[in-house]
């Protein structure tokens, strides 16, 4: 009798594992459609009735899963920066500088994890989160708070070194914050649709990250962009860390290669 209670439970926590496998697969397929919306026509064109229509799932199907559009950002945002963490997990390990892992994170911001990127900027511009359940927020909020703690620990670790001195009364904090706002402000400023911002904004070359290179430069963070080159340590960064990825003409990391079929 205990056997067969003892096989009973098996198969019922079997039976829940693989209900959960297919609501995690099915969540994956809608956000993976959602994503498309979201790149074609931005945040504003994203809504629920065209991901049922796009899915092939029904409506109440669809909120099921997402509530409202509100909701569904935030699974897109929590996947993204999830992903981004991941990365960054791993770029920590580089054996460079402090700052040679500063450009290697900014290449992968630019390339492969851009998307987090402008999630991050939807989600800070548009209120969004108080909309979503809470666990997606609570989600979100660990990644984030894990994000501010890697790029901490190298601004600590450029300090220990010597390679950087923050300004007084100054912390890590602060200054991380600061770069945060000029990455996001760049990409602001880019998708405005205003032509003298649009001619500017090409007269200067603008890139991504060239902001945060003047004020890391200014700062005297070691080496200067004057120190070293660019492309060489992108390309180091990726041989050693990141392998798998391929990187464009300007040193911005793209899809992965995958080696051997």
């Amino acid at each position: 009798m205990i056997d067969a209670n003892k096989q009973h439970h098996i198969r019922l926590l079997k039976e829940i594992e693989i209900r959960d496998d297919v609501r995690k697969n099915r969540e994956r397929f809608m956000l993976e459609k959602a994503r498309g919306i979201l790149n074609r026509n931005g945040f504003q064109a994203l809504n629920l009735p065209e991901l049922a229509q796009l899915s092939g799932y029904s409506k109440p199907t669809i909120y099921k899963y997402f509530p409202n559009k509100e909701d569904l950002m935030l699974a897109l945002a929590n996947q993204s920066t999830g992903k981004q963490i991941a990365y960054l997990e791993r770029a920590i390990t580089f054996e460079g500088r402090p700052r040679e892992i500063v450009h290697g994170i900014q290449s992968l911001n630019s390339g492969v994890l851009f998307e987090s990127v402008r999630d991050a900027v939807l989600l800070h511009t548009n209120r969004i989160r108080s909309f979503a359940t809470t666990e997606r927020r609570e989600m979100l909020d660990t990644y984030e708070e894990r994000r501010i703690e890697i790029i901490a620990q190298i601004i600590r670790d450029a300090v220990a070194i010597g390679d950087l001195e923050l300004p007084h009364r100054t912390n890590e904090y602060e200054l991380q914050i600061t770069i945060m706002s000029t990455q996001f402000g760049g990409l602001v400023l880019q998708e405005s649709d205003s032509p003298v911002m649009g001619k500017w904004l090409k007269k200067i070359n603008f890139s991504h990250g060239m902001f945060g290179r003047i004020i890391l430069d200014g700062m005297g963070w070691h080496p200067l962009s004057s120190e070293m080159r660019y492309s060489e340590t992108v390309k180091r960064f990726y041989q050693e860390v990141f392998p798998e990825l391929a990187i464009d003409e300007n040193g911005n990391s793209q899809k992965a290669i995958f080696i051997g079929g």
